[in-house]
């Protein structure tokens, strides 16, 4: 069997060593919570009380911030929109601890019974039309823990958030969602379109982990685009979404 030329492990010690930074000081944390929105992740390391830890990536553009507790600490991570980016990380995490990986993003709907601030979990990954996930083969579809979906969707109604999960499209396209595409998936009963979730869910099975995404809807796709980041629906989705992360990474 092929295997890489180096490991995560070897880059994230590499790295590390370049600043002066030794691997004991890395403290990832079994739980994760990442997000792609700068300001959504520092509102939950603040409500966490997570402090900075060392960063893993070339830059210090994207970070981790711990929380040190008996069960293993609590990790929040600001990471690069997309697969490829989100799965360095990801990759870099698990060699250093990390066991649960929740998302805390956004995304577009394409059930309208989903409408902006409904959070959508995405379950099986249908559509997978992103390149980073061949790197992980499997013959199966990319899907969520189940554990964690479940515990994910009460935590949200706990919190007052509107939930649903089911199939997924998950794209590098961000300006690519074509609308042949869109109708022939609505057809098909797909909930919602991201940019990372088949990715994230085919290394956690690859790794041995946990995934699952909660991602709250930003855009309206299934008549005329609609996009609500202003909206005070959208405002609520996401209070509720971040009450369920903080809540799930202290249980």
């Amino acid at each position: 069997m092929s295997e890489p030329r180096f490991t995560p492990r070897q880059a994230v010690e590499n790295r590390l060593r370049a600043r002066g930074v030794s691997t004991e000081d890395i403290r990832i944390g079994k739980k994760i919570l990442i997000s792609w929105t700068e300001n959504w992740a520092k509102d939950l390391a603040d409500a966490l009380g997570a402090t900075t830890a060392p960063h893993t990536t070339f830059t210090e553009t994207y970070w981790i911030r711990t929380i040190d507790n008996d069960q293993g600490g609590i990790s929040v991570v600001f990471a690069p929109i997309g697969a490829p980016g989100t799965i360095m990380i990801m990759e870099d995490l698990i060699a250093f601890g990390a066991k649960e990986i929740v998302g805390v993003g956004a995304a577009g709907a394409l059930d309208s019974n989903h409408p902006i601030g409904n959070i959508l979990i995405p379950n099986q990954v249908e559509i997978i039309d992103e390149g980073t996930s061949s790197h992980y083969p499997d013959a199966d579809k990319p899907i969520a823990n189940h554990n964690l979906v479940e515990k994910l969707t009460n935590l949200i109604q706990e919190h007052g958030g509107q939930s649903a999960q089911g199939d997924w499209w998950t794209t590098d396209g961000f300006y690519r969602e074509m609308n042949d595409q869109i109708e022939a998936y609505i057809s098909r009963g797909i909930l919602g379109v991201d940019m990372e979730s088949s990715a994230m869910y085919r290394l956690a099975k690859h790794k041995g982990v946990s995934a699952c995404n909660m991602l709250v809807v930003s855009d309206e796709l299934w008549n005329r685009w609609n996009y609500g980041l202003n909206f005070s629906e959208f405002k609520n989705g996401v209070r509720a979404m971040h009450a369920a992360a903080v809540n799930w990474a202290r249980l």
